[in-house]
């Protein structure tokens, strides 16, 4: 599943099996069939995919156009997929006059090769009568684009140094894409791809809204949702994206909100529009804000909270390793007591005793660090398996904070099919999610 989705800065494919351990907790799994969650910052799509595989109705909420390619490719589509036929026309060399990739982005972003590619994917996806197909050709087109660029960060500058024999200008370990990114464009290495991207259309119910949250939520309804905003004082997923956002024809935006340093505010209003919304899931690095903060924005609200903090290294390749050590990322369940959801659900769910009330379970630091870590089949298994089975007996930890265990080889190692490939230095191989092993 997970190696349908393009490598995506700030993903939260590791993070799943804790947001949803969460979420069992509050609402125990033998009742989300049929209930709906909504992804309100759905990003790369990660967590929007993982709802709909556990049997959600997921809506997948973002203002990108490259969120919204994800969005209806694989979430609000449960049947289409890319078919070899569909790759080889792709392929077929182009006539005429340069497409619109090629003008503007060969040779400084793209060899012309990969360019010409990229406009035939974009055209194929204009003729495409159906939606979910026409999502597929530009999903397959960022998925390209970005495996041409060492850590999926489509730039110019490089590229066109190689192609005209540059080559003792690039860095060391970033020549392996540039000397493998031409070779994509071969039938069968194209094809492994596309097959990658069908691995993520199964059955189950999605839709998809591109706009802004703030103007969506009060009109959506949903019984859980999630939130993952950008984080304050980080890196803008508008500069970041800046060149895919071009190719993908998406208008320019001023940097979010969330982005700024006073971003945490921001996420105020965000939950007081989703008051209507029984059970509120937030994630949030530690770098920007701290449990107590977090929680005291829902109880403000009338929320009980329950708060974990898990041991989540972002961006590897680039942190210190003092950073990648301490870095934390809090998840937040905040749950309205009197909702008729929680009410159904009260008791078991959260570790009381049958006829105790809901109360405010205790903060506390995530026992098992390596919950994240464990391999998509493995997690999706253990969830098949416990499908009927209520959360009574997972520990809720004690009043107060404990002391995070030490990451142990083996244990607390990333998967490789769940690292966020792409980046980091461990990211995305030409064709698939392993890492690169010194």
């Amino acid at each position: 599943m997970w190696g349908a989705l393009y490598p995506y800065l700030g993903g939260k494919r590791r993070l799943c099996p804790v947001v949803f351990r969460e979420i069992d907790r509050v609402v125990p799994r033998r009742m989300w069939s049929g209930l709906t969650l909504l992804d309100a910052f759905s990003g790369g799509g990660a967590v929007a995919l993982y709802a709909k595989a556990q049997g959600f109705r997921v809506v997948a909420v973002d203002i990108a156009e490259r969120a919204h390619v994800v969005g209806e490719g694989l979430v609000a589509n449960s049947r289409v997929r890319l078919t070899r036929e569909d790759i080889l026309r792709l392929l077929v060399p182009r006539t005429g006059a340069a497409g619109r990739i090629e003008s503007r982005y060969a040779p400084a972003v793209f060899t012309v090769e990969q360019a010409r590619f990229l406009d035939s994917a974009f055209e194929a996806a204009e003729r495409a009568s159906d939606a979910a197909k026409a999502a597929l050709y530009r999903l397959l087109a960022i998925r390209v684009a970005m495996l041409a660029h060492p850590l999926s960060q489509v730039r110019a500058g490089t590229i066109e140094r190689v192609t005209s024999g540059g080559w003792e200008s690039v860095s060391e370990k970033c020549v392996r894409n540039y000397v493998e990114g031409p070779r994509l464009l071969r039938p069968e290495k194209l094809w492994t791809l596309a097959q990658r991207i069908n691995a993520g259309v199964f059955e189950g119910q999605g839709r998809v809204i591109k706009g802004d949250i703030f103007e969506v939520l009060p009109v959506v309804q949903a019984d859980i949702a999630y939130f993952d905003p950008p984080y304050a004082g980080t890196r803008s997923y508008e500069a970041e994206y800046k060149t895919l956002d071009e190719i993908l024809g998406d208008a320019a935006r001023p940097v979010s909100a969330f982005s700024r340093k006073d971003g945490a505010g921001a996420l105020d209003e965000v939950l007081k529009r989703a008051a209507h919304i029984p059970v509120w899931v937030l994630s949030f690095g530690n770098a920007v804000a701290d449990l107590g903060e977090l929680e005291a924005k829902m109880r403000a609200l009338g929320r009980e909270t329950r708060a974990t903090a898990v041991h989540y290294a972002h961006k590897e390749s680039m942190a210190s390793a003092e950073k990648t050590r301490s870095n934390r990322e809090f998840v937040v369940v905040g749950w309205d007591p009197e909702a008729p959801l929680l009410r159904e659900a009260s008791g078991p769910a959260l570790g009381l005793a049958d006829g105790d009330a809901l109360g405010v379970v205790p903060r506390h630091v995530d026992p098992d660090p390596g919950g994240p870590e464990r391999p998509a089949a493995g997690a999706l298994a253990r969830d098949r398996r416990q499908q009927s089975q209520p959360a009574a007996s997972d520990p809720v930890a004690p009043l107060g904070r404990q002391a995070i265990a030490p990451v142990e080889a083996g244990v607390d190692d990333p998967d490789a099919v769940l690292g966020e490939p792409g980046v980091d230095v461990r990211g995305e191989g030409l064709l698939g999610h392993g890492p690169t092993v010194a």
